[in-house]
């Protein structure tokens, strides 16, 4: 590659200034300097801050006892408040587990279908399926691993309808009465249970 004759000249014009605004502040970066502290209101003049830790002046007996007084109830504020503990990140899941297409049809019926009901909390209902004799399937619902129902499916579009609408029904009742029993222990109405 060749040059002009005059990029010599050019560069050097503009390169020359650069340098020489540039070299005072390299140079001043070689050299350490100790902090300046900064006046406070009736103290005498700045001086430089000491260059060993050991050196500077230590706190006065009162003053170390109001900070570790303010450290202290800083801590005990900070562990007085209440934190809330969350079952599961993420709330009401409806979880496919189905392997075939008759499975995963029950599914997709009984998801376009199901509504959470109102204050049910946290969920997770889950949908299984195990082969059957035939053509059919065993679906199994549960809802926080407590298996509500288990079904036997045929390939007939009524009837895997018929099976997502009783499902839907059954969940949902589930999950008001698990509701409903949860605001009764909470407020403390501690009635036996029947047993039969």
């Amino acid at each position: 590659m060749k040059y002009p004759a005059d990029f010599g000249r050019k560069w050097g014009f503009w390169l020359l200034p650069c340098l020489l605004l540039l070299a005072p502040a390299a140079l001043a970066q070689g050299v350490r300097q100790p902090p300046a502290r900064v006046k406070q209101q009736g103290s005498p003049a700045p001086t430089q801050a000491p260059s060993n830790e050991s050196k500077a002046n230590p706190l006065t007996p009162k003053q170390l006892e109001e900070a570790l007084r303010l450290l202290l109830q800083v801590t005990a504020d900070s562990t007085n408040t209440q934190k809330v503990q969350r079952g599961f990140e993420i709330e009401c899941l409806v979880v496919d587990q189905t392997i075939s297409k008759l499975g995963r049809d029950f599914y997709s019926m009984f998801f376009n279908t199901f509504e959470s009901p109102a204050g049910s909390g946290d969920y997770v209902v889950t949908i299984t399926e195990k082969p059957a004799r035939g053509t059919s399937i065993l679906v199994t619902v549960a809802v926080n691993n407590i298996d509500l129902l288990e079904m036997p499916l045929q390939p007939n579009e009524e009837y895997i309808d018929a099976a997502a609408s009783e499902a839907v029904g059954t969940v949902t009742q589930h999950l008001i009465e698990n509701n409903r029993l949860g605001n009764e222990l909470e407020k403390g109405n501690s009635q036996p249970l029947e047993v039969y």
